[in-house]
């Protein structure tokens, strides 16, 4: 450990892995819904298409949260958001366990949701304005670690409740844990800065949720409605409309929402991209691969969740060494080896998709959380690092909020390709139309990873801002 290491108090070290375990209690039950979708549509007599809003509606709310992370951050003590996010956490999670239908569920996570889009940026915010330079990557690392097994470990835990128990045990069991994890942040929070009063600037608000809605509407509708214009068109059109009308609010704007100039380091721009996209495609396959296990090879949740425990164990050994590497060797090394192995991971599934079995996707998801482990914490912190100190609340509030929205458009996205194979086979059997579906999914998401790893391989080495 360095010297600058062992400065960091630890009332520092309790704040920022009590805010870490709260974050990762949210996503953890977030991932561990998608193995229930077949209980919760037999219970609700209802579609995947409806029940798959349980991990979508989340998601979108933990976005829309983290879209205003920058302003309270600045604008609130810090012991205050993390009390108010851990009482989120803690009363969504009662709603959602004793939910007698599925809206009632539906309000419980969005909830929830704003419970983890209050704790989870407040995590990287401490990491990047109190701990050293030259241990950023590994604190990133290790507290990154805690926050990405959750969604790898989310569905082997949901399968295993909802398997020897009832999916309501999700959020009882989590309930006790994240509020011990509320209350040790609250006591040992400090922020390095005092509240400045700053007027709300709610029509740049109003103008990107509108932006990020209709988005997801547009996308989630498809499988149902094709190239509908009314389902489909108007709400791509209305968000093309209202991101455009947001981008030219806040750039006159002199306290805008998010400060558009972080844009204009092109290396913060390329994590960017690198981040949202490789969580795109992880929260993707977390609802891919466990669902066709269900539906097309017909196992239980528990297997299905199972299967991707060895992956998500591969990603926590490893995070905290990839980001010791980076802060060692610069990020190009840790980059390289990362692209390779999400490369042959994503490349071995779609080549494999009318073959697969446990073993295959056991196999491959190992290989490819190898190289999430090496990229997805290390491209928030080399991104952070190139922002001078007054942007990086703007920064981190934009990784934050394409994070949590990469996941409700990946789950949205997979859950129309999924059910494509219907749509092209439509007197198929349901197995091979599923098969079909899953196998266009994975091609498409090789294309998208692909693009990862081009991104991955042109960065440069570390400087500070």
């Amino acid at each position: 450990m360095s010297s600058n290491s062992t400065q960091i108090t630890t009332r520092t070290k309790a704040a920022i892995f009590g805010a870490a375990s709260l974050a990762f209690c949210g996503i953890l039950v977030e991932t561990s819904m998608n193995v229930t979708f077949p209980t919760l549509m037999r219970q609700f007599n209802t579609s995947l298409e409806t029940v798959q809003w349980v991990t979508t509606a989340y998601l979108l709310a933990v976005a829309a949260t983290m879209v205003i992370t920058a302003f309270i951050q600045a604008r609130f003590h810090w012991q205050t958001i993390i009390n108010v996010g851990g009482s989120a956490f803690v009363l969504g999670g009662l709603l959602c366990a004793l939910a007698p239908s599925l809206w009632v569920l539906l309000l419980g996570r969005i909830i929830q949701a704003i419970g983890t889009g209050f704790a989870l940026p407040l995590v990287f915010a401490q990491i990047m304005t109190q701990i050293p330079f030259e241990s950023q990557g590994r604190f990133t690392g290790t507290a990154g670690m805690l926050i990405a097994l959750a969604p790898s470990l989310g569905p082997t835990y949901g399968g295993l409740v909802t398997q020897l128990a009832s999916w309501r045990l999700i959020f009882g069991i989590t309930l006790p844990f994240g509020l011990i994890a509320w209350l040790v942040t609250a006591q040992a929070i400090q922020q390095p800065h005092a509240p400045q009063w700053l007027a709300f600037p709610g029509s740049q608000f109003i103008l990107i949720i509108i932006a990020l809605v209709g988005l997801l509407f547009g996308v989630n509708n498809f499988s149902s409605h094709g190239l509908s214009l009314i389902y489909v068109g108007l709400p791509l059109l209305l968000a093309i409309v209202a991101l455009i009308g947001f981008i030219m609010i806040a750039a006159r704007a002199s306290h805008p929402l998010i400060n558009l100039t972080v844009f204009k380091q092109g290396d913060f721009t390329r994590a960017l991209l690198i981040y949202f996209l490789i969580q795109f495609i992880q929260i993707g396959m977390t609802f891919l691969l466990p669902n066709f296990a269900q539906l097309v090879l017909r196992k239980n949740a528990l297997i299905s969740g199972l299967m991707l425990l060895a992956g998500s164990l591969c990603a926590a050994v490893i995070s905290p060494f990839a980001g010791k590497l980076m802060d060692r060797r610069g990020a190009r090394l840790p980059f390289f080896i990362g692209s390779g192995f999400i490369v042959l991971a994503t490349l071995g599934l779609a080549l494999t998709a009318r073959h697969l079995s446990i073993a295959l996707i056991v196999g491959g998801f190992v290989i490819f959380q190898i190289g999430f482990a090496c990229l997805f914490n290390n491209a928030l912190t080399y991104g952070l690092q190139q922002l001078p100190p007054h942007l990086i609340g703007d920064g981190n509030a934009l990784f934050n909020t394409l994070q949590q929205y990469a996941g409700s458009l990946g789950t949205a996205i997979m859950a129309v390709l999924m059910t494509f194979g219907a749509t092209v086979l439509p007197h198929a059997a349901s197995k091979f139309q599923t098969t079909v579906g899953t196998q266009i999914a994975l091609w498409f998401s090789l294309v998208v990873i692909v693009l990862v790893a081009g991104l991955a391989l042109t960065v440069k080495r570390n400087k500070r801002a």
